[in-house]
């Protein structure tokens, strides 16, 4: 309310300077104070362009110091993003024209400027004073201070428009520009839906900080291969969406292309960047939308058709993955594929039940849950700490989320099951007995077996009779008993 009164006051004082000059010291005191806590700058100039006066503390912190005196045209050219020319020769006529006239002039001078580093609102105000029987113009600049304002400004925008993550477009972006182009009758225009493979996976396994590296590493991609024109977004969650004006279907087909190519070529990341894509092409601008739509169902078509081979490539990385990080022994997942079906016939278990065909994605995918694991932690040759060990006991959950990412929910319960006990004294959930599915029973004592027979970083190599004794010892506690003894006649019959 204050500052609305002094701005007031100021526009239709005439006589302001006059009147200053007839006030005691103590009225002008505080007139001054009122002036320098409305954070708004007041000065005033006459015809030969030069500032005669500034009212407040505001004008000295805006332009850096004291400016009594100097060209206003200097001062608001500082930047070179005003004309000068222009600017001078608007105030010469305004102050040559009638105070009507005038006031219609300054109306073209520019409502926002740069100084330094601050972006001002300039308002101008035509006044006039009697000296000596004669009318003299001055003209007032309200000058205030928005930088703060404009930064919050862009920050909404950005925030309201913008996508986070990848700084990219997001869906309400999106919307408002196709009912903007949909507008336009003579635009060719092509549209990508992608819908990226592997996130949730990446996210269950690997937290939510390597998801965000994932999408980050789609957003650069689509930047990378697409036009300046071109409008990317963030669809929402794991899809993406472009549209390409002045775009045909082959030069669209072309950039789908790129965009795979370029993800085959994505650097260090968790799993393998690729996504499913379609796309569709419009002959004019009207029908964006239907375009989207026809788009995102070839797209889905996509993700059917490819599903088998993304599977099977995350689970080729995964694997890769396991054997560089885990310190597994050569020949490993072979091993334990050969012991366990073997053991499985020497059971006498139908080679075409379900169970059995789980032998060879376990011995390939049973410790899955490590490429989550810390390298340093798997490989410590030293006793693990409470702390660490309670990471590498984690490994059987995050092997179980993994398997159900990837559509194997009963790959999933055995992986999760292998360090349970026959006891109840095992992880995850202490299950005993036969609680325990049959096949994370059988597939535990070739594990242990494999293991304590080869190298590993935490202790030596053991020799089969080592071996056999140590899973004895385990029968009815870590082991299935009746399990065990079968197992423990299977091995006496091999080499």
């Amino acid at each position: 309310d204050m500052n609305d009164k002094l701005q007031a006051v100021l526009y239709s004082g005439r006589k302001l300077t006059d009147s200053q000059e007839q006030m005691s010291p103590p009225q002008q005191a505080e007139i001054q104070n009122l002036l320098d806590h409305v954070n708004q700058g007041f000065l005033t100039f006459g015809p030969d362009l030069k500032v005669k006066q500034q009212y407040s503390a505001e004008c000295v912190r805006i332009f850096g110091g004291s400016i009594a005196g100097m060209s206003i045209v200097e001062l608001l050219t500082q930047q070179g993003d005003v004309d000068g020319e222009a600017l001078r020769d608007i105030i010469e006529a305004a102050f040559s024209a009638s105070q009507e006239r005038g006031q219609a002039l300054l109306r073209q001078l520019p409502s926002v400027i740069k100084i330094g580093d601050k972006t001002i609102r300039a308002e101008y105000k035509l006044i006039f004073r009697a000296i000596n029987a004669r009318e003299q113009a001055l003209l007032m600049m309200i000058l205030t201070d928005i930088t703060e304002k404009r930064k919050v400004e862009a920050e909404i925008h950005y925030l309201c428009y913008y996508d986070k993550l990848t700084s990219l477009h997001n869906r309400a972006y999106i919307e408002k520009m196709i009912f903007e182009l949909e507008q336009v009758d003579n635009t060719m225009m092509s549209v990508i839906v992608l819908d990226m493979n592997g996130l949730k996976l990446t996210n269950d396994v690997f937290g939510h900080a390597h998801g965000d590296r994932l999408l980050i590493a789609m957003g650069q991609v689509l930047q990378k291969v697409c036009r300046q024109t071109d409008i990317i977004a963030r669809w929402g969650g794991d899809e993406f969406l472009v549209l390409l004006p002045q775009t045909c279907s082959s030069a669209c087909e072309q950039v789908c292309k790129r965009i795979r190519e370029a993800c085959d070529q994505s650097g260090n990341i968790p799993v393998r960047l690729s996504a499913a894509i379609g796309a569709a092409t419009g002959e004019s601008g009207k029908g964006i939308s239907e375009l989207c739509v026809v788009a995102e169902n070839r797209m889905y078509r996509d993700k059917l058709a490819q599903s088998r081979d993304v599977r099977e490539n995350i689970i080729a990385g995964i694997e890769h993955k396991l054997h560089e990080r885990c310190f597994e022994s050569l020949g490993h997942s072979e091993r334990i594929h050969d012991w366990a079906k073997g053991f499985a016939a020497f059971l006498g278990l139908d080679p075409a039940q379900a169970d059995l065909k789980l032998i060879e994605q376990l011995a390939t995918l049973h410790d899955i849950g490590k490429v989550a694991i810390p390298r340093e932690i798997l490989g410590k040759r030293d006793s693990l700490s409470p702390d660490e060990w309670e990471i590498i006991k984690s490994h059987g959950e995050i092997g179980y989320r993994m398997a159900q990412s990837l559509g194997e929910p009963t790959l999933a319960e055995v992986v999760l099951a292998l360090h349970e006990r026959w006891d109840g004294t095992g992880y995850p959930s202490k299950a005993s007995g036969e609680q325990i599915p049959f096949l994370a029973r059988l597939f535990s004592l070739v594990d242990v077996y494999d293991v304590l027979t080869h190298e590993r970083p935490y202790g030596g190599r053991k020799t089969k009779s080592e071996a056999m004794e140590e899973i004895a010892a385990g029968k009815g506690s870590q082991f299935d008993p009746t399990l065990t003894e079968r197992f423990l006649e299977f091995m006496d019959g091999t080499e």
